[in-house]
């Protein structure tokens, strides 16, 4: 059984009750997520992750696929961490960001105990570092 690492708080400035409606809290990021689609890979960048869920841009053919599909399945790597997190996730729902994308707020289903605790402390790593949450517009979902 392998030692898992807790998250530092995160600072004073952040949102107490985001962690609460969200179920993790949340970092901006700047890290590609692999979405696999039959026999077609696409992939996006995410801005911003929790334990329960991620934000990606999206360009509009995989968006609309996702949004039909409504469950995706995601692959990436954390920025200090190379070993790759794979999950399926449910699409919450599509938002336009920053006026010529579209980004998708996605649930994680099936995230593993160790996954979880990997992203959390990066999260939490990330939070003590002075990143922020990233938009309210593009938030990991809850």
């Amino acid at each position: 059984m392998s030692e898992v690492a807790t998250s530092p708080i995160p600072p004073s400035n952040a949102d107490p009750t985001a962690r609460e409606r969200r179920g993790a809290h949340r970092a901006a990021v700047d890290l590609f997520v692999q979405e696999r689609d039959g026999d077609r890979l696409f992939v996006h960048p995410a801005t911003n992750l929790s334990a329960s869920g991620i934000f990606i841009e999206s360009h509009s053919y995989s968006l609309r696929n996702a949004l039909e599909r409504r469950y995706i399945d995601l692959e990436f790597s954390l920025p200090d961490d190379h070993v790759a997190i794979g999950v399926r996730g449910e699409v919450l729902g599509a938002r336009r960001t920053r006026g010529f994308s579209h980004g998708l707020a996605v649930r994680f289903l099936n995230l593993g105990d160790a996954d979880r605790a990997r992203i959390d402390a990066f999260v939490g790593r990330r939070l003590a570092e002075g990143a922020g949450e990233g938009p309210a517009s593009e938030a990991a979902p809850v």
